[in-house]
């Protein structure tokens, strides 16, 4: 795309999804990115299967993953078909066995810790839980749990649950040498964060991307491939793949050793789009859209007596506004937001509210409606 846009423009690119606040769950993807694969598909449909050509979609792709992570260039990028993909491929490629030990949160999504203690029963660095009471994790915490052992830790960018935005530059001073590895997929493309900070910058795109599921990426730093090695690398990510001499060929230097087969290019072409549009807004455009938003939906929320799952400063906030209202139960919250066609995220404790640069402000009248009929009958 090239140039930046405002924001009339960039919601352009957009069908409108009247009463949408579920992002976090699932970013419906932009016209672009259904463009991008009609196009890739007619071409394969047609006969017209020039692998060249859909090719540069990748080079687009990886381009703008190295200029919006901080890197200083596409090879330090490779794809992903989700984020789980790519932590499996930090974990089983992280170094360092024995008494290393790689610190996690017992608060991270499933997919921040599976990798990690599947690897460390295969004799990757042991599992060390921080200490925490809610899914905070801070510099802090992090600085009293570090031992001569930590190689790394492993952290989520924003909290699935709370929308928590952590403190990458705060983590990153207090980690030193070690490893920052950043499960980034509620944070990227939605909030305005260096992340340049990690060492690693895992991402699906079906969430604030908007370039729907089997689309991802994984960018390194310079120490993360020093010290990463090739436990899963494929043929592709093997240098001189295609000279067929019945050998194993040695892995990349690059982050493309992270690959162990041919990309999907078509899942390929969505994430360019997808790419595209975050760098036309910007993250920063982007970020104040969507906290003007966010602002609103918590003003509403304490006006009705709710309470959000962690109280949030204004800088610790991101895309996800997360709060139960007693005494009314997440399910009767859920279903008066249902009745007025407000599509959120209902779990057993709390309500979760995601929107997007693309929320338009009058979705709050919606919630306040909603919440405010609850207290109607309450009373």
């Amino acid at each position: 795309m090239g140039e930046t846009m405002d924001l009339e423009a960039y919601r352009s690119h957009f069908e409108a999804v009247p009463g949408y606040l579920d992002f976090a769950r699932y970013g419906p993807p932009s016209l672009d990115v259904v463009h991008n694969a009609r196009t890739a598909m007619s071409r394969v449909m047609s006969g017209e299967n020039d692998v060249e050509e859909l090719r540069e979609y990748e080079r687009s792709a990886l381009a703008s993953v190295a200029r919006l992570t901080g890197r200083d260039g596409p090879d330090q990028a490779v794809f992903a078909s989700s984020t789980s993909a790519g932590l499996f491929q930090l974990a089983f490629g992280l170094s360092g066995a024995g008494k290393s030990e790689i610190l996690v949160s017992p608060f991270e999504y499933p997919s921040n810790y599976y990798a990690w203690v599947r690897a460390a029963e295969r004799g990757g660095p042991r599992v060390t839980w921080l200490p925490c009471k809610e899914a905070r994790v801070t510099p802090e915490l992090v600085a009293d749990a570090i031992t001569e052992n930590t190689v790394a830790l492993a952290v989520s960018a924003v909290d699935f649950r709370s929308g928590y935005r952590a403190d990458l530059a705060g983590l990153r001073e207090v980690l030193g040498d070690r490893l920052l590895l950043v499960d980034a997929i509620q944070g990227f493309g939605v909030v305005d964060m260096d992340w340049s900070q990690s060492d690693a910058t895992v991402v699906g795109g079906q969430k604030w991307l908007r370039s729907s599921w089997g689309t991802g990426f994984v960018s390194l730093s310079g120490r993360a491939l020093d010290r990463l090695g090739d436990s899963l690398t494929g043929p592709t990510g093997a240098a001189d793949w295609t000279n067929f001499d019945e050998t194993v060929h040695p892995s990349l230097a690059t982050a493309g050793r992270f690959s162990m087969t041919n990309a999907d290019l078509v899942a390929v072409a969505r994430l360019a789009a997808g790419l595209d549009l975050v760098a036309g807004l910007t993250p920063q455009g982007i970020d104040h859209a969507v906290q003007r938003v966010v602002g609103l939906l918590f003003d509403v929320i304490e006006h009705h007596g709710g309470s959000p799952l962690i109280p949030l400063s204004r800088e610790e906030r991101s895309g996800i506004v997360s709060f139960s209202l007693p005494p009314h139960s997440a399910e009767d919250v859920g279903r008066a937001l249902g009745s007025r066609g407000v599509i959120a995220t209902v779990r057993a404790d709390h309500v979760r509210l995601s929107p997007h640069a693309t929320t338009p402000e009058d979705i709050v009248g919606r919630v306040d409606d909603a919440l405010g009929s609850l207290n109607l009958v309450a009373h």
